[in-house]
């Protein structure tokens, strides 16, 4: 539908605004149907909410957003999967965490699979 929208003239400023409005509406009750609340939380939890807003949330789903307009919505859904592998060589870089050997398979068997879908999808487009 984003991509869709977006070719139709919907500029990316617009999408998000309604995108992530009808997300904040949606989600906005659900700490209470949990029974909790947003108030009573040390000052630093909130500082890093608005982190998590603000980097991952509005300039990583709004550059996925914009990218379902440039290139296949699939290899753009494909893209997506390197983020625990690439989850996994930072904290092996920066923590030094060893992935355990179950791990390293399926970190394995998930590029062969997005090299195989990737590499596909350039044939298909090729001879069509």
């Amino acid at each position: 539908m984003g991509r869709e929208a977006q070719r139709r003239g919907l500029g990316i400023g617009g999408y998000i605004a309604i995108a992530y409005t009808v997300a904040a509406i949606v989600l906005l009750p659900l700490p209470f149907a949990f029974g909790t609340t947003y108030t009573n939380y040390p000052d630093i939890v909130y500082f890093y909410i608005l982190l998590t807003a603000a980097l991952p949330q509005l300039v990583g789903h709004t550059i996925l957003n914009w990218a379902v307009v440039q290139i296949s919505p699939t290899l753009v859904t494909l893209a997506i999967l390197f983020e625990p592998v690439g989850a996994s060589w930072f904290g092996y870089l920066l923590f030094g965490e060893v992935p355990a050997p179950a791990v390293l398979t399926g970190a394995a068997v998930l590029l062969l699979g997005v090299a195989t879908a990737t590499f596909g999808a350039k044939k298909i487009s090729v001879n069509s």
